[in-house]
C-alpha cells in the first residue's frame, strides 16, 4: 500500500491528516468515533485500483489537531473536498462517519455523486432504544470520573465493535486489537478537546438526498444501525440496503465482501 500523498490541511480552528491514493473517479473514506483513518487500510488496495480514494483523520482524533472551538465535521469534509480539487465524491461513512456525509449530503448535494452508509449514523443519533448501548455508555462515564482509559475502550469495544449479540471472544480477535489501539491512541492524544463536534438533523430529510445510497449493515450490528437504513430505503429516492455477516466495523471484519459490494455499486453509478 503507497501512500500517493500525505499532507496537514489548515481548517479553521484546527489541522487535518489527509491522505490520497491513486486516481479515477473520487472516493472519500470517513470513519467512525474513536477510531482513525487507519480502520480503512483493508480498503486501500481494492479501492484505489481505479479511483482517486481520500481518508483523513477526523478532528480530536488520530493525527489530526484536538479540537479547541466547535466545530461541523461536514465544513471539515468540504475543506478537504477543495484542498484536492475534487468537485463530486463518492463518500463511504462508517459509524460516524456516516453522520458527516449525510448532513454534506444535505448541505452540498452538489458535490456528492453516491452515499454508501457502512454501518454509519445518522444525525441526529439516539440510542434511547438500545439498553445494551446505554448500559456501555453509562461504564463510560463512570471511567472518565476515575480516569480510567482502559475502561472507557472497553465498553467502546462492546457496542462498537462487539455489538450486542456476541461476546468479546467471539469478535474476530484482529479486529477488537486494531480498535482498541487506535481508540487508546485517540483518547491519550485528544483527551483535553473543548470544541464539540456539531451535526445537523439529517434524519427529518432523507427525502431530499437524490445520490445513489447503499447502507451496508452487520446481521450483528444494533437495531438502531438496522432501523436507520430501513428508514433510508422507505423514504430516499434512489436506496438499498445488503446485510452481511458481522458487526459494526464490517470493512475490518469482512474487507474482501465489503469492498466488492461497494465496488459493484460504485460501478452501477456516475461517480465522476
Amino acid at each position: 500500500m503507497t501512500t500517493s500523498r500525505t499532507t496537514r490541511l489548515t481548517v479553521p480552528g484546527g489541522e487535518l491528516r489527509v491522505e490520497q491514493y491513486g486516481a479515477g473517479p473520487a472516493i472519500v473514506l470517513l470513519h467512525g468515533g474513536y477510531l482513525t483513518a487507519a480502520s480503512w487500510d483493508g480498503q486501500i488496495d481494492d479501492l484505489s485500483a481505479a479511483h482517486n480514494v481520500v481518508r483523513y483523520d477526523a478532528r480530536s482524533q488520530g493525527g489530526s489537531s484536538t479540537a479547541t472551538v466547535d466545530f461541523h465535521p461536514d465544513d471539515d469534509l468540504l475543506a478537504v473536498l477543495d484542498a484536492f480539487g475534487i468537485e463530486r465524491a463518492a463518500l463511504v461513512g462508517n459509524s460516524m462517519g456516516g453522520v458527516t456525509a449525510f448532513d454534506f449530503a444535505l448541505a452540498h448535494p452538489e458535490r456528492v455523486s453516491a452515499l454508501v452508509s457502512a454501518s454509519g449514523g445518522i444525525s441526529p443519533m439516539s440510542f434511547d432504544n438500545e439498553p445494551f448501548v446505554l448500559e456501555q455508555q453509562a461504564l463510560q462515564a463512570r471511567a472518565i470520573e476515575c480516569w480510567d482509559g482502559e475502561a472507557f475502550v472497553e465498553a467502546f469495544l462492546r457496542y462498537g465493535v462487539d455489538g450486542p449479540h456476541r461476546a468479546p471472544d467471539e469478535t474476530p480477535p484482529h479486529v477488537r486489537d486494531r480498535c482498541r489501539a487506535m481508540a487508546m491512541q485517540t483518547i491519550q492524544a485528544h483527551a483535553t478537546a473543548t470544541g464539540a463536534m456539531l451535526t445537523g438533523n439529517a434524519r427529518r430529510r432523507l427525502r431530499e438526498i437524490a445520490a445513489p445510497t447503499l447502507f451496508l449493515v452487520g446481521d450483528l450490528d444494533l437495531r438502531t444501525l438496522h432501523d436507520l437504513a430501513d428508514q433510508g430505503v422507505a423514504t430516499m429516492p434512489a436506496a438499498r440496503k445488503v446485510v452481511l455477516s458481522g458487526g459494526h466495523a464490517l470493512n475490518m471484519e469482512r474487507p474482501a465482501e465489503f469492498n466488492r459490494a461497494v465496488l459493484e455499486f460504485l460501478d452501477a453509478v456516475p461517480i465522476a
